[in-house]
């Protein structure tokens, strides 16, 4: 057990007792999965015997504050929906509803509330890169790994992203957009269907509900103690990839069609299911 470390110097106790805390704190939640931080560390203490000394503490205080504060409580099936009605939630499906506003009051055809769901891509990324930043800022060591996982994932996402932005331009934009879009990212193009379409409000509503999510639900819940890495990294990639699908294939049917009503509602409805179902399940865990 990583309690019993310790013969090492203070200073290297101080620098590495984070990093093992995490890792001793998910083992003894998969260990004991009923059991609340006050049971575990009880565990834990019987484990490491009496007389504790101080790395010992230093450890069992970094592991209690990587452990949720009680036992996880068995929901019943009827009262899972209450997660819908989080802040997060909630924040989710009103900024969704904005592009709904649009295509009933300001006449808005397929190809803008495609940009407007490849924006939000590019807001999950940078929401993503600020998840992994503030991962357990404490933990000293984990800083240099965070000096390479969070550039890589910027420039593998933002490829990613970049791909399926041109995709959007090419197929669905005019040959107005085709004269803008020159480099990797389409800037020049993204921004000339924000100003004719004005997509200012609903792209910050959308920034605004991700930023309530970072907060609500990494934050003030303390998901940042006890976040891997590894798996931030790539948690934006399943929603994304979905979404990518839903919206390209989508899109073009709706294109197809004419762009009517009936379809246009049907493919924010769509997005709008697929989105909060992974908002769901990420918030879960």
């Amino acid at each position: 057990m990583a309690t019993k470390v310790i013969n090492a110097p203070p200073w290297l106790v101080r620098l590495l007792i984070p990093l093992f805390a995490r890792t001793v704190a998910r083992d003894m939640q998969k260990q004991y999965p009923d059991a609340g931080a006050e049971q575990i560390l009880a565990k834990m203490k019987e484990e490491i015997g009496p007389n504790p000394g101080d790395p010992e503490l230093r450890m069992l205080e970094a592991v209690r504050a990587r452990l949720p504060s009680s036992a996880p409580q068995p929901v019943p099936e009827a009262a899972e929906s209450s997660s819908w009605y989080s802040p997060s939630s909630l924040a989710l499906l009103a900024a969704n509803l904005v592009p709904l506003w649009g295509v009933l009051a300001w006449d808005w055809p397929v190809f803008p509330l495609l940009v407007l769901f490849w924006m939000e891509n590019v807001v999950v990324g940078s929401a993503n890169a600020l998840r992994m930043l503030l991962a357990d800022p404490g933990d000293i060591a984990l800083w240099v790994a965070k000096l390479f996982m969070v550039p890589f994932f910027c420039v593998h996402y933002g490829f990613f992203t970049a791909i399926h932005g041109k995709l959007v331009f090419g197929i669905f934009g005019s040959k107005e957009y085709g004269r803008l879009d020159h480099g990797l990212l389409p800037i020049h193009a993204a921004e000339l269907a924000v100003k004719q379409y004005n997509l200012w409000l609903p792209l910050a509503a959308l920034v605004g509900s991700h930023l309530v999510s970072l907060c609500w639900d990494y934050l003030l819940r303390g998901g940042y103690r006890r976040a891997a890495l590894t798996e931030l990294m790539a948690r934006p990639y399943s929603r994304v990839f979905v979404l990518h699908l839903t919206i390209i294939f989508g899109g073009w049917a709706v294109m197809l069609l004419g762009s009517p009503l009936w379809a246009l509602v049907l493919l924010i409805a769509l997005k709008i299911a697929v989105d909060v179902k992974a908002h769901l399940r990420h918030a879960a865990k």
